[in-house]
């Protein structure tokens, strides 16, 4: 579904985001079709075509071979080099980091370990990883950095506990030093989140307003996407689907409950299974990814022993996902590698039966990510650049900040903190 321009003057900025997104979702579009999809007048698209050119946030071409009268007909396209982000994912053994593009492409990645339950070793590397990046792109400074955190991210009884959270944190303060210390407008979010935004910026999700994205990472947590927006629940808690208990008197769980998913199906399951390393899962001898491969393929025995326990509990929160919340569809993502995912899917079939059986199409009840290995931390670098383009009304409504050019077009306001998306 695509969201319609409204002609109030103060609107503008709504306006310049709603056509931005058509042609982002489109790709290559002409004004034509621009005006067809968004109910604004010619005109208005022109100068607002035109407008977001002047800046350097689309580019136009010539379309060959198109007959017309007067002049050619010029279709637009998002400009890769109008504007970049970092993004920084945090898993308990340490971070990943990239400088990504306006249309999603990876132009560096870094990746560093450190004991994540050390607040102010975390700032230091965050401050580190920022400064190689942002030396890396080209133009103008990056419009931000996009933090991705296990979650839950408030005090509740279950927050920062256990290996596949921020363990011992108390609160996000850091991420407010950060943004002071660079100078870097910080957004944030929970993983999940972050993941699920940027599958419908760049990923599988593009074209779907209503699905759920399932992140397979450390742990296990997920978030239902409506109209684009990622529902996060009463205080932002909404993607804990890790923490429901499926097996009665199962393993214990660090939330003080036992059975739940996260202890059967996530990276740290299979790392205790293996009695590696807790999260080097693609750090194994050799390059880890390849590793799994071989071990799938020489039938190794723990590694096929816990990947048809946790395929019986993906076939579990599948269920449970499609019956409570009836989405669309279900992306998988995460840090997971994808040679891993394809084969606990793969052992998950048939799917239990539930209310998208016999309604949704083959195939169409789960996606994978196309960027699995770089899901979590292309999440996190859409987070600046999802703030920037959505052309959703509570984002405009928000008190935030930029100090380029293109925040006065699509109107972007101050603040000193670390926001949360």
């Amino acid at each position: 579904m695509v969201s319609r321009g409204t002609t109030q003057q103060s609107s503008a900025p709504y306006n310049r985001r709603i056509v931005l997104d058509v042609i982002r979702r489109q790709g290559s579009v002409s004004r034509k079709e621009i005006v067809d999809a968004v109910s604004l007048s010619p005109q208005t698209v022109v100068n607002i075509t035109r407008d977001l050119e002047s800046i350097g946030l689309i580019v136009s071409r010539k379309l060959k071979g198109a007959r017309s009268r007067g002049q050619p007909p010029i279709a637009f396209e998002l400009n890769p080099y109008g504007g970049s982000s970092i993004g920084i994912s945090f898993e308990p053994g340490g971070a990943s980091a990239a400088l990504v593009n306006l249309v999603g492409d990876v132009i560096r990645k870094q990746e560093v370990e450190f004991d994540v339950r050390k607040e102010r070793q975390v700032l230091a590397c965050m401050l580190n990883l920022v400064k190689d990046l942002v030396g890396g792109a080209s133009g103008e400074r990056p419009w931000g950095v996009g933090i991705a955190l296990p979650g839950p991210l408030v005090g509740t009884d279950i927050s920062f506990l256990g290996p596949t959270t921020l363990e011992g944190w108390k609160d996000l303060t850091i991420l407010d030093e950060l943004q002071d210390l660079t100078g870097l407008h910080v957004n944030y979010s929970v993983d999940s989140v972050a993941g699920a935004l940027g599958e419908a910026l760049f990923g599988v999700a593009k074209g779907l307003d209503n699905f759920y994205y399932l992140n397979l990472s450390a742990g296990l947590g997920g978030v239902l996407v409506v109209n684009r927006s990622a529902y996060k629940g009463a205080n932002g808690n909404a993607t804990e689907v890790g923490h429901i208990p499926v097996v009665p008197d199962g393993k214990p769980c660090y939330c003080g409950n036992r059975g739940c998913l996260e202890r059967y199906l996530s990276l740290h399951s299979l790392s205790e299974e293996l009695g590696v390393r807790d999260l080097h899962i693609v750090d194994l001898p050799g390059h880890g990814r390849e590793t799994l491969a071989r071990m799938l393929a020489a039938g190794d025995a723990p590694l096929l022993a816990w990947c048809r326990q946790a395929a019986e509990r993906l076939r579990d929160a599948i269920c449970i996902i499609e019956n409570t919340l009836d989405p669309r569809t279900i992306v998988i993502g995460g840090s997971a590698p994808k040679v891993l995912v394809e084969h606990l899917v793969m052992l998950a079939q048939p799917l239990h039966k539930s209310v998208r059986g016999g309604v949704a199409q083959p195939g169409e009840r789960i996606l994978l990510s196309e960027r699995q290995e770089d899901s979590s931390i292309l999440g996190a670098a859409v987070l600046p650049i999802y703030d920037m383009l959505s052309p959703r009304f509570e984002v405009l409504l928000k008190d935030r900040r930029r100090d380029v050019k293109v925040a006065g077009l699509l109107g972007q306001k101050m603040s000193n903190r670390a926001e949360r998306l």
